[in-house]
């Protein structure tokens, strides 16, 4: 079963490649007047990723906790550990949008998606980017999107949680919104960072509880930095 699983995993992935653009674009061809912030594409890409990993053979997500209900808006800020972590995520019940690296806005078919669906790249290492990046996210958060962040920047190659960068935490105390942590098990088995091997693997999204950020000031960024990182680790296994 498993040699005809894993090319058969390939082949999905392949095909959700392959339907993410045509897809994106009929929605947004058919919402664009109505639909400034593209929430109609953002949410068919989320539900095109919960479909891949449902219909994988090799995978199955399992989802803990709950989002705020709408109207309330927030800040997710999830562990990263493998490039399965942004399909994990298509199953947080919220559309929202997110911050990529831009090289992937640059990847044919799935990166012009990514565009169409008002997600935003940022060029890593550049300061400029990271604040043209984050106004865009307040931009969201003001006007009642969620929104999420990876704060480890990058994948974590050993397991265990690379320092947190600042913004998506100095974005939530300026916009006056919560953080809510969101802890993914299992993802760096699926794929390893920097390997194309794909292995069957259970994945645990699990939504941690809402952290406020109601009082606190951006002097207050490294405490939030650090509740948040605390929680995550308190929820996760030791790398």
């Amino acid at each position: 079963m498993r040699r005809l699983a894993i090319p058969a995993a390939y082949l999905l992935a392949a095909a959700v490649l392959a339907t993410s653009f045509p897809l994106a674009l009929a929605v947004f061809a058919a919402t664009a007047p109505f639909d400034p912030d593209r929430m109609a594409v953002s949410e068919a890409l989320r539900r095109l990723g919960t479909v891949f990993i449902r219909t994988s053979p090799l995978w199955r997500v399992e989802l803990e906790g709950a989002l705020p209900p709408p109207p309330a808006t927030f800040v997710v800020v999830p562990n990263h550990r493998s490039l399965v972590d942004a399909l994990a995520v298509a199953f947080l019940p919220r559309n929202m949008k997110w911050i990529g690296k831009r090289s992937v806005f640059a990847v044919p078919w799935l990166g012009w998606a990514f565009r169409l669906a008002g997600y935003v790249p940022v060029r890593r290492g550049d300061r400029a980017s990271g604040r043209r990046a984050l106004a865009r996210m307040r931009r969201y958060l003001d006007r009642g999107i969620p929104v999420g962040l990876f704060a480890e920047g990058t994948r974590s190659r050993g397991g265990e949680l690379r320092p947190f960068k600042a913004g998506p935490f100095k974005l939530a105390i300026e916009a006056g919104v919560p953080i809510v942590p969101v802890a993914i098990e299992g993802a760096g088995r699926a794929l390893p960072p920097d390997r194309l091997a794909v292995h069957r693997a259970r994945i645990r999204v699990r939504i941690l509880a809402p952290i406020p950020t109601r009082g606190l000031a951006v002097g207050d960024v490294d405490r939030l930095r650090a509740a948040v990182r605390a929680a995550l680790a308190g929820a996760l296994p030791p790398a």
